[in-house]
């Protein structure tokens, strides 16, 4: 939820019910967190910090603290109320952690100091493509050597006809969560307006992969890909 757009469609309600939402239409939400504590496991920590990109509840982050009760934790978002709920969820036993209310393109990087792992969770979307690989260098800058930048988000492809088959492919998983109590036609209308009423600019698997290589990340590895959603890891 990182552009104004976005930012303003979660409100303190919306918030609230999140988790639950996410839970039905972000795919499989315990398997992406497996995939997270597994990458974790591999990664070299040297000085126990990380940054949550857009972390919404702290969904993610509470993966990051479990890993490590000890990191240093500083988590960002665009939404008030999102971020009053992730330090909810994750600011107890004396972790060290500080919260940060601000866009993406608003983030006072020289401020930040350097971090072992980066995380972002299903936010970086809503940017623009420019926006999204300006932010990729200023995460490519402040990680440690090392470091690793963990993207969990929505892609989608360039051609308009395999857009409507990975639309129809996460929508009809939509439905059997919900038990077909809502005709597919109108889950994918649905869909359509939430993305538009976000402002939604994925972009193709395989160009997040170039860029991430080009800004001089040297291990890009693609992690996972179902339907609009994915994984990837990028080292320094």
């Amino acid at each position: 939820m990182q552009n104004t757009q976005s930012t303003e469609a979660y409100g303190k309600e919306r918030a609230s019910r999140y988790d639950q939402f996410a839970s039905v239409t972000m795919g499989d939400r315990k398997r992406q967190r497996s995939y997270l504590q597994d990458l974790l496991h591999r990664q070299p920590l040297a000085h126990g910090a990380f940054l949550d990109l857009g972390c919404g509840t702290g969904f993610f982050s509470e993966v990051l603290f479990e890993h490590r009760p000890d990191f240093n934790g500083h988590l960002v978002d665009g939404s008030a109320d999102m971020l009053e709920l992730a330090r909810q969820r994750v600011q107890k036993d004396g972790r060290r952690v500080s919260f940060q209310h601000a866009l993406f393109d608003a983030i006072d990087w020289p401020a930040l100091p350097v971090f072992d792992v980066v995380f972002s969770g299903y936010a970086i979307h809503h940017l623009t493509d420019t926006g999204k690989w300006q932010l990729f260098a200023s995460i490519h800058a402040h990680l440690e050597p090392g470091g690793a930048f963990i993207l969990f988000d929505n892609f989608l492809p360039n051609h308009p006809e395999d857009r409507d088959l990975i639309e129809f492919l996460t929508c009809r998983e939509i439905e059997r969560k919900t038990r077909h109590v809502t005709p597919l036609e109108q889950i994918i209308e649905t869909d359509r307006k939430l993305k538009a009423a976000e402002n939604d600019q994925e972009a193709s698997f395989e160009e997040h992969l170039r860029q991430l290589r080009a800004l001089g990340f040297g291990h890009v590895v693609p992690v996972f890909l179902e339907a609009r959603y994915g994984g990837i890891v990028a080292y320094k």
